[in-house]
């Protein structure tokens, strides 16, 4: 009984320091940033961003695998946003994404 308790808890710290790298990433927090905007296809992203499309998808499997954001078909599109976990932790202007442990601050 007690080996159960302790494994949720190494999980857990495990997701967070993982989410913490998917956002130490600059172009990544660029990324959740523009989709916490709006939601957008990797294309919409290469052309705010000015990344290229095969480093955008890249960077949003990272994010994805992360449970940072979803996607959904759109025809031949993917299109992408941030998870409701994530986007319930934004401030009211949009400016502070806040994780307890820490803060980011856009803008």
């Amino acid at each position: 009984m007690e080996k159960n308790n302790i494994n949720p808890n190494i999980e857990s710290t495990f997701n967070w320091t993982a989410i913490l790298k998917a956002l130490a990433d600059e172009n990544r927090l660029q990324i959740i940033h523009e989709l916490l905007k709006n939601e957008a296809s990797v294309q919409d992203l290469s052309d705010i961003l000015g990344l290229k499309i095969y480093n955008i998808s890249k960077h949003l499997k990272i994010l994805e695998s992360n449970g940072l954001v979803k996607k959904r078909k759109d025809g031949n599109r993917r299109i992408y946003k941030v998870t409701d976990n994530i986007r319930s932790r934004l401030s009211e202007d949009n400016q502070v994404l806040d994780l307890g442990c820490c803060k980011f601050i856009f803008g």
